[in-house]
């Protein structure tokens, strides 16, 4: 009904916008777009079904925690759901984007209520299920407790976006912690 050979097409207002936000060709987005109903018909992809999928990425170790915290970060209106544009700006951002980019978007997945700094506790508890994901649990406090304080540069018990981004650009180290290679 209303489509053209069958195939459900994306509104003309996401095509703009995430060509734009992606530097994709129309022809790709479409293709994307087909995948992502394939998988998600209801045009919209669940929690539930986003943590069984990265699952499936990292067999031995357990991503719940860890699935949970990329999420939250790719549901950035808060619907509880990622939708297709949500989707493919995520996808953008992590495979595509510039180093600063990418920052920012791992400074939000550390940032778990939203506020703008990051708190230990919440270091540890991504630390941790960073570290739950790839099947080892030890150490992740002393981990999480050294990245805080490297990133806590004026030792105000907080890490705002400015200290987060500007010390993991500088420090290759930091940057395998983050990614969760010791």
């Amino acid at each position: 009904m209303g489509n053209s050979g069958g195939k459900a097409k994306i509104s003309k207002e996401d095509m703009q916008f995430l060509q734009e936000k992606t530097q994709l060709d129309k022809d790709s987005i479409q293709e994307w777009y087909e995948g992502f109903l394939r998988d998600c018909p209801s045009g919209e992809l669940t929690q539930t079904k986003f943590i069984a999928m990265y699952s499936k990425i990292f067999p031995s170790g357990n991503a719940d925690n860890f699935s949970q915290n990329i999420f939250r970060t790719f549901d950035t209106n808060n619907s509880g759901t990622i939708d297709f544009r949500e989707f493919m700006l995520a996808l953008h951002v992590t495979s595509k984007g510039s180093p600063e980019e990418k920052l920012a978007w791992a400074f939000r997945m550390y940032d778990v209520d939203g506020n703008g700094s990051i708190e230990f506790n919440e270091m540890k508890r991504v630390v941790g299920a960073v570290y739950e994901m790839l099947g080892t649990d030890a150490g992740h406090t002393c981990k999480a407790q050294e990245l805080f304080d490297k990133m806590d540069q004026n030792s105000d018990g907080l890490v705002s976006q400015d200290e987060f981004v500007e010390v993991c650009s500088k420090d290759q180290d930091l940057l395998n912690i983050l990614q969760g290679k010791s």
